[in-house]
């Protein structure tokens, strides 16, 4: 499928992980490095700790200001992202080939010599209160944090990851520098790099800026362990919202689990296909026109977490109760009647031919890459996903419906006009 697609991987004597790939048709570079922790790995009175230590990396390093900082990548007009989430957090530059000597230069700055300078702390720390305050009045990201609440219950991934204003108010410079000692270390970063370059040239560079990197206060990560719930739970929250936005879920699945390609399989048919050809949406829109939208997922959110299975439906205030029963009785139909031999190929279609679209760019190849070296799937993944999609039959469609799917012990959260 992808005969030319090529990558190669270093690892540096301080254990950082290079995966590099080549792609010259555009001359533009991107450089995302990836450490393997996220708010899992904030202290239970520290929400929050993770996403804010990942928004100040760019405002302030031992050799540049946070002014300098951006007047450098201004200069060269590259672009910056950042993002802190359950296990993971990614700090992404974006520039023109012939300034990648820089643009490295400046990642290593900003991954490994980080101040956190107070002032800019003060600033940082206002942006995401505000933001937390905009996010309180959307009530589909209301919902999704409920959720979360209940089904990572007792450990700092149920919490949001932006944290809530009254544990921001109380963190320091100092804390977010230990923060930082504690979980950044070359030993859980993967530097993934794509674009027009020569490989030797750029593993060199990375070496040179990289290969230096020390952290003796890393301590290694620990996770934690996660259970489904055993009762149903249901949870509303009433906000002054023409919609009311129904939620059912319950823990998933790891992305390791061998049983994620039959799982994508099911999601396609029950929930995630495209326009309204999966079930559910198309039973509550089309069938019931009880639904504004409506889909279902449960392959989608998982990683070295398991994910959720979550089923939403935007519906009128007065439709909760038939829209839940819809909701279980298409769960229940696909677990006691399996599926169409229809329903199976137009899953498999859809998959293999929407696989193409995550290599179309430098930042979709990076994700890719990323996937396949935290989850092991093997350096030919690439070229053996079509097959595992097209070896899923309906028998193991409906195995993995009845396995990971529950029916009765899951929670249900309904927010808006209720």
């Amino acid at each position: 499928m992808f005969k030319n697609f090529q990558f190669d991987r270093f690892e540096l004597d301080n254990g950082l992980i290079l995966l590099v790939h080549q792609n010259p048709r555009i001359p533009l570079v991107s450089l995302n490095a990836f450490v393997t922790c996220g708010k899992d790995q904030n202290a239970p009175d520290s929400p929050g700790m993770a996403s804010l230590t990942a928004r100040m990396l760019d405002e302030g390093t031992e050799n540049y200001t946070s002014t300098e900082l951006s007047k450098a990548l201004e200069a060269i007009g590259a672009e910056m992202t950042s993002f802190s989430e359950r296990e993971l957090t990614a700090l992404t530059l974006q520039s023109h080939t012939q300034h990648l000597p820089l643009t490295l230069e400046i990642l290593a700055e900003m991954m490994t010599r980080p101040t956190f300078p107070a002032e800019r702390l003060k600033e940082e720390r206002l942006k995401v209160i505000t933001h937390i305050a905009a996010m309180a009045d959307d009530p589909q990201i209301v919902g999704s944090q409920i959720l979360n609440q209940h089904v990572y219950a007792d450990t700092p991934i149920a919490a949001p990851v932006l944290g809530f204003p009254e544990t921001l108010a109380d963190f320091t410079s100092g804390d977010l520098q230990a923060f930082h000692a504690r979980t950044y270390s070359p030993s859980n970063t993967i530097l993934i790099v794509s674009g027009d370059f020569e490989t030797s040239h750029l593993e060199n560079l990375v070496r040179t800026h990289f290969e230096g990197w020390t952290n003796p206060s890393f301590a290694p990560v620990s996770r934690w362990s996660l259970a489904r719930q055993t009762a149903p739970v249901e949870v509303s929250a009433a906000m002054d919202k023409e919609q009311l936005h129904i939620y059912i879920g319950h823990l998933g699945t790891v992305r390791k689990n061998p049983d994620h390609y039959s799982l994508q399989v099911l999601d396609v048919i029950l929930g995630g296909g495209p326009g309204f050809t999966s079930r559910i949406p198309k039973r509550m829109r089309e069938d019931e026109g009880l639904a504004y939208v409506a889909y279902a997922d449960i392959s989608g959110s998982s990683g070295i977490y398991p994910g959720r299975f979550i089923a939403y439906v935007g519906t009128s205030p007065g439709n909760s109760d038939r829209v839940l029963e819809e909701l279980r009785s298409e769960i229940r139909c696909i677990q006691a009647e399996g599926v169409t031999e229809e329903e199976l190929e137009m899953a498999k279609h859809f998959l293999t031919g929407s696989f193409v679209f995550e290599f179309q760019s430098n930042t979709s190849v990076s994700k890719s890459l990323l996937s396949i070296e935290l989850f092991e799937l093997g350096a030919d993944h690439i070229n053996t996903y079509p097959q595992r999609i097209s070896e899923v039959t309906r028998e193991d469609v409906v195995r993995v419906a009845r396995e990971y799917l529950d029916t009765v012990n899951f929670t249900t959260v309904l927010v808006g006009s209720i």
